[in-house]
């Protein structure tokens, strides 16, 4: 099993609570684990890690931002979960996520739709939750129909929602002493000159890159690999584990970083002050 830094807990859009991700990963012998949640850090409010656990838990994050239009996801790794301005971004957020969860579900209502009336309770609340709804009430065949007839950009229910620049997040989880890196680039943002982009992110300060992902082949990594190395930067790894109740967890450590590439993360996090 490999060391799992990029994990979803029910606190976004994940199935399983970050104690049960935790047992889990007991189970598979997995040694470091990260949730990296959507815009939200409510999975590590209250939440420990027994001392004696084989299991250690790097706090981690993911940030949605915008890139010249394009949509882009930040994680971040070891920074201060109370940190102000990281919190307000948060909030502000969370608060726009209900909004467009509020405007989508009208959306769909008109369209002639009969939907629930009472929000979930989630801290992230996304058009995945709804996708699973328009499932669960007959609306649509799959998850993938959602989208394509009424979620995606420009269908049917549609809605935008804030997401800050990603030349401006990178510095923010800085300054909160996080470690920013640019998650799953995958083949088409890669195709988009990923050089330059790479190296105007990293002229903001960004630290590394998500390499190995489920989404990658493994061509990819080995090209965002050598990146990575040219450009000094750190290399990340996951499953992006939702999970879904009774269904397998087999890809939880499948997709990660060996015990050397974390020592890297976790060496330079040291560097940079602290202790993991």
């Amino acid at each position: 099993m490999l060391n799992d830094l990029h994990i979803h807990s029910s606190f976004s859009d994940g199935a399983f609570t970050p104690e049960e991700l935790l047992k889990i990963a007991e189970e598979k012998g997995i040694r470091y684990i990260s949730i990296t949640d959507h815009d939200t850090l409510n999975a590590y409010d209250g939440f420990s890690v027994d001392a004696a656990s084989p299991v250690k838990v790097i706090p981690g994050l993911e940030v949605s931002t915008y890139y010249k239009g394009r949509e882009l996801h930040l994680l971040s790794y070891f920074h201060d979960p109370y940190h102000e301005e990281l919190r307000e971004l948060l909030e502000k957020i969370k608060t726009d996520r209900v909004d467009r969860y509020d405007r989508i579900m009208e959306n769909l209502r008109n369209l002639g739709l009969d939907l629930p009336t009472d929000l979930p309770p989630l801290d992230s609340y996304g058009r995945a939750h709804i996708a699973k709804m328009l499932v669960s009430q007959g609306h649509v065949k799959s998850f993938q129909d959602a989208f394509d007839i009424y979620l995606d950009v420009d269908k049917l229910a549609y809605e935008k929602r804030f997401k800050i620049d990603t030349r401006e997040a990178i510095p923010l989880l800085v300054r909160a002493g996080g470690i920013p890196v640019l998650a799953h680039p995958g083949e088409k943002l890669y195709n988009l000159h990923f050089e330059e982009l790479l190296k105007e992110l990293k002229a903001a300060g960004l630290l590394g890159i998500e390499v190995y992902h489920p989404s990658h082949k493994k061509e990819l990594s080995n090209r965002l690999y050598g990146l990575a190395r040219k450009y000094a930067l750190v290399i990340t790894g996951g499953s992006d584990f939702h999970g879904y109740r009774n269904g397998s967890t087999d890809i939880l450590g499948r997709f990660g970083v060996n015990d050397k590439l974390l020592k890297r993360l976790l060496n330079y996090k040291e560097k940079r002050g602290g202790s993991p």
